[in-house]
């Protein structure tokens, strides 16, 4: 088995896509484009789960699946559900069973499938308790089927193919979305936004290869990827900006999602390949890191911050002096900090027992 390598900057670029998350729920009209950090943890994950799966891939096929099916197991259920039921006894979940089964993303493609007027509604992210649970459904569902797939597919090249057509058929399926079922919510379904995670599959197959080519991209990614890649999403953001800011791109993804794709995988590649310092001392800065540690349980509880605040506003005045975005921050690094100390770390030792 090969070994892991875990780069701490990767956990800081986690902090700024959470970060770009909790601002577009905190401001949308001046953070519409804060969705996108949602993209930018799925290129990662995308990135990260593939170089799992190609670091295993000398084991048997059934010890390896299992390892890593239990790992993540571990990692994500048991903070998912406890806040997931926490949500459902205070401020109520709708359809909780598909919450629970980790298919609400599915049930809103349908639902807008069904009955388009309900795209035409206003959409609160911050009172519609859990909705932002969309994503979190995508990446449980990419790591149920992905690495069955990925694991009968042993020779390198062969994969990268596979993932180039799945790629293609993701941009076909998209645009097929925006002519037939122009209202649906098809951008919460893997078969579209599962396009970021492809794209980071893509990055971590590549970067495995020993090949010339390989190597002249793991030079490029080095020296200039995460800049040029940050350039060309920022020019994406500046040049595309909606007329009316909404988060109406992430349920109609406009078709420039191809080309953010590629420049968050260059942001991603280039990060993991720097030797710059001051690149490097940026995403290292040791609270960026730990707060990326901890983004997962940021991403869970951040909007749940809301009606908390509202709350304690009501019954504590002190509080109403303090910036409610400032105060729903504080809170949810708090709540998220305890979190993983009383919670995520100590379940994560178990992980041990069952080595990749």
């Amino acid at each position: 088995m090969q070994t892991l390598e875990h780069r701490k900057q990767i956990d800081g670029l986690r902090f700024f896509a959470f970060l770009a998350v909790f601002m577009i729920h905190g401001d949308v009209e001046h953070f519409w484009w804060g969705s996108y950090g949602v993209s930018l943890f799925f290129v990662i994950s995308g990135f990260l789960i593939t170089r799992i799966l190609i670091a295993s891939e000398d084991r048997p096929r059934g010890q390896a699946l299992k390892a890593f099916y239990v790992r993540r197991a571990l990692r994500i259920f048991p903070a998912y559900y406890l806040v997931l039921g926490l949500a459902a006894a205070t401020v109520g979940i709708a359809h909780l069973p598909a919450f629970v089964l980790y298919i609400m993303n599915w049930g809103i493609f349908f639902y807008t499938w069904i009955q388009p007027e309900l795209v035409d509604r206003p959409w609160d992210p911050v009172r519609m308790y859990g909705v932002h649970f969309w994503s979190l459904a995508v990446e449980e569902q990419f790591y149920l089927v992905f690495p069955l797939l990925f694991s009968f597919l042993r020779s390198r090249r062969t994969r990268l193919h596979w993932l180039l057509v799945l790629w293609a058929a993701s941009i076909a399926f998209r645009f097929l979305c925006a002519v037939l079922l122009p209202k649906s919510a098809y951008g919460l379904i893997p078969l579209v936004c599962g396009e970021y995670l492809v794209a980071g599959a893509v990055g971590a197959v590549v970067f495995a290869d020993t090949s010339p080519t390989a190597e002249r991209i793991r030079a490029a990614a080095r020296q200039w990827m995460f800049p040029v890649g940050l350039a060309l999403v920022l020019a994406l953001f500046a040049l595309y900006e909606p007329a009316s800011p909404s988060i109406d791109h992430v349920l109609h993804p406009p078709h420039i999602q191809t080309l953010l794709a590629l420049g968050f995988l260059a942001m991603v590649l280039g990060l993991w390949q720097t030797d710059n310092r001051w690149v490097l001392g940026f995403f290292n800065f040791a609270p960026f890191r730990f707060l990326g540690k901890i983004s997962y349980g940021l991403y869970l509880i951040h909007l749940f911050m809301w009606p908390l605040y509202d709350w304690l506003c009501a019954h504590y005045a002190v509080l109403r002096d303090v910036p409610p975005l400032a105060a729903q921050f504080g809170l949810t690094v708090l709540l998220a900090t305890a979190m993983w100390h009383l919670v995520e770390a100590p379940i994560l030792k178990l992980k041990v027992r069952f080595q990749y």
